[in-house]
């Protein structure tokens, strides 16, 4: 292509103008291993032209996107100097880049970042800081698009495994509507959904601070998990196995001493359906124990489910309603 076609092509993506349809079709041709040189001068060109002042994020994120794009810090300082490169402002793609199933998310202006997964959905996110987030079905993160000098704020409804970055001149927060997680760098859990009566966070490894309105600091250890009770303000922290707790980042569905609504609620999420069992009347003070493998489909698990909780159902598309069957009446 020539050098001209190029540059036009490289300035509107940069800037934004094109559709939706057309940009997923330039992302596509940035990626690929043609032109690479003449796609970097480019875009170089482009953001030198930018009155803009230097970021400490800038450099690092861009890389980030020449190693998606195929180039590499010795190609770029080939063109132009480390120096004059580090002028240019935070940050400067105004897209995502989709490869592998990871999500890296390139600021253009300094505006929060929401990134959700429908029922069904789970996906991998790169946050500015290269801490790693896995969002599980039905969950929304929200995080600005560079950090600020003292934290890294992030948003969480719903549930997602941390692998952070250690930084101690930066804590990690995790805010949900009921608690707060800080942290320094560690790996942990946090389930948080709007709809459901508790809030967990679970440690892998480090260590965190829980905080939840008008109680003191909890501090976890690796293997422990922090329940709060949305309705008592009641706090328990109780040892776990983390290799279960987290077990649905590896296609498990595992359930501890759970209810039968809140297993319901986990499959309505992992399989986008809509399970009505108002009908039924389980009390809450019944709980259920049951593992299911990666790989068992939605029928097996309902089957089993069926089995041990006593229901018959019956699915009608995405909805499935359960009755309570006559030997449990």
């Amino acid at each position: 292509m020539e050098k001209s076609n190029i540059n036009r092509i490289i300035r509107k993506f940069l800037s934004a103008r094109f559709s939706p349809e057309t940009e997923e079709k330039v992302q596509k041709w940035i990626i690929e291993d043609k032109d690479i040189e003449a796609k970097e001068k480019a875009s170089l060109e482009y953001w030198n032209e930018l009155d803009v002042k230097s970021d400490p994020g800038t450099y690092s994120a861009l890389e980030r996107v020449n190693l998606r794009t195929g180039y590499n810090k010795e190609h770029l300082e080939n063109i132009v100097s480390y120096q004059k490169f580090t002028r240019i402002a935070a940050l400067i793609i105004p897209a995502l880049m989709l490869a592998g199933g990871i999500l890296y998310y390139m600021p253009f202006k300094n505006e929060m970042m929401e990134i959700s997964t429908a029922y069904g959905e789970q996906k991998r996110v790169v946050l500015p800081d290269s801490s790693e987030i896995w969002l599980n079905a039905g969950s929304t993160v929200t995080f600005p698009e560079v950090f600020a000098n003292d934290k890294r704020l992030v948003t969480l409804d719903g549930e997602a495994y941390f692998t952070v970055k250690k930084d101690t001149t930066k804590p990690f927060v995790v805010e949900t509507s009921q608690l707060s997680v800080k942290v320094l760098g560690t790996k942990f859990n946090v389930k948080a959904y709007s709809n459901e009566a508790k809030v967990t966070t679970t440690l892998t490894s480090g260590k965190v601070e829980v905080n939840a309105p008008s109680r003191h600091p909890h501090i976890l250890q690796p293997n422990e998990q922090l329940t709060y009770d949305k309705e008592t303000s009641d706090i328990r922290i109780t040892e776990v196995n983390t290799s279960e707790t987290n077990s649905w980042m590896t296609g498990k569905l595992i359930f501890i001493n759970a209810t039968a609504q809140e297993i319901f609620s986990t499959l309505e999420r992992r399989y986008d359906i809509a399970i009505e069992s108002h009908s039924m009347h389980i009390p809450a003070s019944k709980r259920y124990t049951v593992k299911f493998l990666k790989g068992e489909s939605k029928d097996e698990m309902l089957n089993l489910l069926a089995d041990i909780i006593g229901f018959t159902y019956q699915q009608n598309g995405n909805k499935i309603v359960l009755t309570l069957s006559l030997i449990h009446i």
